[in-house]
């Protein structure tokens, strides 16, 4: 699931919640939406956000996710 892999690189940076958060310019209530999998479907300019902080490529979020 998205959420797993964006906690799962979130933590492994040492960031917080609401640090993803605050630097991408989302609230920690997206972010734990997403993370939590309340959120199913954040956009896509979301999800670069988040990505550009963790400092990974798009492509490496989406990776091992079933698309159907």
């Amino acid at each position: 699931m998205l959420g797993d892999k964006i906690r799962q690189i979130r933590i492994e940076k040492g960031l917080s919640e609401s640090e993803l958060a605050r630097q991408s310019g989302h609230a920690v209530s997206t972010i734990h939406g997403i993370e939590n999998g309340d959120n199913e479907n954040p956009g896509f300019k979301l999800i670069g956000d988040i990505a550009k902080v963790l400092g990974v490529l798009l492509d490496t979020l989406y990776q091992q996710l079933d698309h159907h």
